[in-house]
């Protein structure tokens, strides 16, 4: 029951976090996925503050915390109701189209009923699953469980666990958004409840339906928006993985929420040019950053995808991009107190920044056949952790390559595109056996983009329906 108002207590300051930056700009199912993510964010990076000035993180603490940050929430919601009237783009984006206002009155089809059966047995599978075992994954136990066992043990961060390069933990210098989260519901509890603590993740996982739904109703009728909805969530590599999963205790999927959340918000900004979307992305630039060491390079990839879908597909002049470049740094200009703190950490793992010289890259060259062939293994011959994610992307790609790639969706491409390379370049020189490596790392890391790779491919398969006569034929043999 304890660990259910601490998930309360997340999703409402949440709630109103959103509600005060983005007011009634966002459809309701939106606001609530974004919600759970926001709150767990914004509660993990005070948690941290509150530490890095020496304050202890004991119960009655973060309590103090929770609710100074819940009263804040609340002022500014109220500010912005009494302030600001919807604009005509925020009724743009919240309302639906009249065909959908008609849809959403009309009874759900046998269709609609199976598909909404999909999502919630998706949804118990994961809870159950999650709650009836400890963090027994590696990184579940050795990363994110250590930090929080250290957090909420030791009450702070200026201990020899994160300090002492003696003391040889993995990964010392992963931010802590996750592990933040963990010691609060474990303080809330009253103990370190590992099942307790493993609801976090399955509650990502909701948030993530949520948000790819609500963005698949912007585009599609209520009955295609579901089926696209089940299909995603039933994907196995969020649902059955033990190696990453949704009830794995492993922060992949909290980052991919983090990370759609920011793809999606700047896309929507590029659509609509409203400053809520700004706002929001913003407060996820930060909690991306924070939730894992490469929430900071997709951060970079997320903005210059943005960046250049404005100035190469819909023409926008370079001066005119000044807000995009002045979200990404204020959001990471706010996480200095973390910047701060992790730059007295040891560092007893990759340096990756000095690993990625030109002479290492070109001394990689050689392992490049062996990256590409796993990508190809990765995204085609691994349905059951993939289903038809990767050959539904290659099928789009085939069609019409130069359309898909300047449409206005092609900003989700280029972010699963750019992230590909990226990782391509750190494994051509990481320290590793790419054959040890690559079982255990590559469908974790792929997750980071899955949603985005997923959005982009149903948005691009609606496009190409309505706006051509002709019908690609690998989709008129399936009916």
């Amino acid at each position: 029951m304890h660990a259910l108002l601490a998930l309360a207590l997340l999703q409402a300051l949440g709630y109103l976090v959103v509600k005060a930056l983005a007011g009634s700009s966002l459809q309701r199912f939106e606001r609530w996925g974004l919600s759970f993510g926001a709150g767990t964010g914004i509660l993990s990076f005070g948690m941290f503050v509150l530490a890095w000035q020496g304050v202890p993180l004991r119960p009655a603490n973060l309590l103090a915390l929770a609710a100074g940050l819940l009263g804040i929430a609340a002022l500014g919601t109220f500010l912005r109701a009494r302030r600001i009237r919807r604009s005509r783009v925020a009724r743009f984006e919240a309302g639906p189209s009249a065909q959908k206002a008609v849809l959403r009155g009309c009874p759900l089809s046998a269709l609609e009923w199976v598909s909404l059966a999909i999502v919630g047995a998706c949804i118990v599978v994961v809870f159950a699953d999650a709650a009836s075992q400890l963090l027994l994954a590696f990184d579940a136990r050795a990363i994110w469980g250590f930090k929080a066992k250290v957090l909420y043990y030791e009450e702070g961060i200026y201990n020899d666990a994160f300090l002492d390069a003696d003391r040889l933990h993995a990964k010392t210098r992963y931010p802590q958004l996750i592990p933040l989260a963990e010691a609060f519901v474990a303080s809330i509890t009253g103990g370190f409840h590992e099942p307790a603590l493993k609801l976090l993740f399955p509650c990502f996982y909701v948030a993530l339906i949520l948000l790819v739904g609500s963005e698949l109703r912007r585009v599609f009728d209520r009955r295609c928006a579901l089926v696209a909805t089940s299909l995603f969530a039933s994907l196995p590599a969020f649902t059955i993985n033990d190696n990453g999963g949704a009830a794995s205790g492993y922060a992949d999927l909290p980052l991919a929420f983090y990370v759609t959340a920011l793809a999606v918000n700047l896309f929507r900004w590029l659509e609509t040019k409203s400053w809520d979307r700004l706002r929001l992305a913003f407060l996820f630039t930060s909690l991306a950053a924070f939730t894992k060491a490469e929430g900071l390079a997709l951060v970079a990839i997320v903005f210059l995808a943005a960046a250049a879908s404005a100035w190469l597909l819909q023409g926008w002049p370079v001066h005119s991009l000044w807000p995009l470049a002045a979200t990404a740094l204020a959001g990471l200009v706010s996480l200095a107190p973390w910047f701060s703190y992790r730059s007295n950490l040891p560092i007893v793992d990759e340096d990756f920044p000095k690993l990625l010289a030109l002479g290492n890259l070109a001394n990689g060259v050689g392992r490049l056949p062996h990256i590409l062939r796993s990508f190809g293994r990765e995204f085609f011959l691994k349905p059951h952790l993939w289903s038809l994610l990767g050959i539904s992307a290659a099928a789009l790609l085939v069609w019409s390559p130069r359309r898909v790639v300047r449409s206005r969706f092609a900003v989700f491409l280029w972010i699963s595109a750019l992230y590909s390379v990226t990782l391509t370049a750190i494994f051509m020189v990481i320290p590793w056996q790419l054959e040890a490596l690559f079982p255990v790392a590559l469908t974790r890391l792929m997750m980071h983009v899955a949603p985005s790779l997923f959005l982009w491919i149903c948005f691009e398969l609606g496009d190409t329906m309505t706006s051509n006569q002709q019908v690609p034929p690998w989709i008129s043999q399936q009916g």
